[in-house]
């Protein structure tokens, strides 16, 4: 029996409501978030993937704008989208970008029939969206693969979480900087962008090619779904070493030699966090109008709770960090190979 591994803790968010949309045209992501944006609605979930000369967006907002994101998107795009109102988020951290995590979590998930509607990671933290009904079945499902320091069974995590949805609503901030802060920039070079396209219900079974790449000791310096233009697939979309792209490469193939493979070289990524990250609206929608007036091809985005992570063409990485810099105070920029 493999070990379990030691992490910190989980969280869930609830009640919110996911949106799927799909959509032709290179600047409607970021024509969409400008008027999410000018609506107030914040985003806690986000991510984005340009898939050709269509773009894939999953979004999550709490409940209570679910009403008014729908409406802005109706009145804007016409019933281009699928809402699925009763999603929670489920999030495990520490992540360290490490894939034996993700192939961890796609195994339980799979071993219980569990599929998630989206998922994303950031430098901390792999949250994955599903339906509020398999929130019990999810959370006794981590127990099979990971240890907890703060509960040792699914009943102590419950006990634990009495009365803090009060509390956390209570401390939200609720005002709007002009600029903001960001405690870091973190850039990765030298990264291949891996794009696999998969059945709609087929996504948790990319773990034993995740579990590959953790023998590989890669990291996963993003990792995000999407939903695709073709009907009945999502897009899973994750980032590598170039340098070790012959490797990953023979991984994917043998896994699931029959999957729509999809590569594209040379590519940078950036990620950072803020203290408002998660309890303030606009953040996405500065940052992709600031990236869209250097014209920036962003090739993929998440925004997943209080992190942002992105992916540009190495090319354009200097007026990326350019667009990131006019957008928000940013102390340090950290590069990485």
């Amino acid at each position: 029996m493999t070990a379990q591994t030691a992490l910190g803790g989980f969280k869930i968010l609830k009640p919110v409501a996911r949106i799927s949309v799909v959509s032709k045209g290179r600047t409607f992501p970021e024509a969409l978030f400008r008027k999410v944006a000018e609506q107030r609605i914040n985003l806690p979930y986000a991510t984005l993937v340009s898939e050709g000369d269509s773009w894939g967006l999953n979004i999550v907002v709490e409940a209570a704008d679910e009403e008014k994101i729908c409406r802005v998107i109706l009145e804007n795009y016409g019933k281009i989208f699928t809402v699925a109102p009763r999603s929670a988020v489920l999030s495990i951290f520490p992540h360290r970008r490490n894939p034996e995590i993700s192939a961890r979590l796609f195994e339980a998930f799979e071993h219980q029939s569990l599929e998630p509607d989206a998922l994303a990671n950031s430098p901390s933290t792999l949250s994955v969206v599903l339906n509020q009904d398999m929130i019990d079945s999810a959370s006794h499902a981590l127990f099979e693969p990971f240890t907890f320091s703060a509960y040792q069974t699914p009943e102590d995590w419950k006990l634990a979480q009495l009365g803090k949805e009060k509390l956390y609503k209570e401390v939200v901030a609720s005002y709007q900087e002009k600029k903001p802060k960001v405690y870091g920039l973190e850039v990765y070079e030298g990264q291949h962008l891996v794009q696999i396209k998969l059945n709609s219900t087929k996504i948790t079974h990319v773990g034993a090619s995740f579990r590959g790449f953790a023998r590989l000791s890669m990291h996963l310096t993003f990792l995000a779904t999407a939903p695709s233009h073709q009907e009945g697939k999502r897009i899973l979309a994750f980032s590598l070493p170039a340098s070790q792209s012959e490797a990953y490469g023979r991984v994917i193939k043998k896994i699931a030699p029959l999957v729509d493979f999809h590569e594209t070289p040379s590519v940078s990524i950036f990620s950072m966090n803020g203290p408002h990250f998660g309890d303030r609206y606009g953040i996405v929608s500065e940052l992709m109008e600031s990236l869209a007036h250097r014209q920036v091809d962003l090739l993929a985005l998440s925004c997943t709770i209080a992190s942002i992570t992105g992916v540009v063409p190495r090319h354009q990485y200097e007026p990326a960090l350019e667009a990131i810099q006019k957008s928000f105070e940013v102390p340090s920029v950290t590069r990485r190979e």
